[in-house]
């Protein structure tokens, strides 16, 4: 009787190892959304006249995590997203800049937790695939011309957003 009590113990302790294996595995996610509000854009670079020109920038940190069971993660990352004031595609508004890099910022969040990344390495992996998504001429919208870095030591005036 003792034996067959230990090996429904064993049973039962395996059962539930591969349980917790398979939620570390799958179960981990990654919630939430990067308001377009979060990119505050500044006029770095005024636009003069009628001509292409000028550029306005964003800053946030931008606080990347992903709940899983057994090994969450998160990065604190600074984002620095600059954009023309007005190019080949017309006048850059605001609100449009906003748009496209909350789009881009939450499709970029994704793709660099699916990557595995060390979160060392996660930072630099978002700004590049944010950068690539926002002026990407295959996705519509797109913006000729961004880019995404880290902050800017030169641009003193911005204060920087923070999300969540």
């Amino acid at each position: 009787m003792r034996r067959h009590t230990l090996g429904v113990h064993v049973a039962l302790l395996l059962l539930v190892a591969a349980s917790v294996f398979h939620l570390a595995c799958t179960g981990s996610r990654i919630i939430g959304r990067i308001s377009p509000s979060t990119f505050q854009f500044h006029n770095v670079v005024p636009q003069t006249g009628s001509s292409k020109g000028g550029w306005k920038v964003a800053q946030v940190i931008i606080l990347l995590g992903r709940i899983s069971p057994m090994f969450p993660e998160a990065a604190s990352c600074d984002i620095e997203v600059g954009v023309p004031a007005f190019n080949w595609q017309g006048r850059i508004t605001n609100s449009k800049a906003q748009q496209i890099a909350s789009l881009a910022a939450d499709k970029a969040a994704r793709q660099a937790f699916a990557e595995r990344l060390p979160t060392a390495l996660m930072c630099q992996g978002f700004r590049l695939k944010m950068e690539t998504l926002m002026k990407d001429p295959s996705r519509d919208p797109f913006i000729s011309g961004a880019k995404v870095s880290g902050f800017n030591p030169w641009d003193i005036e911005i204060i920087p957003r923070t999300f969540p």
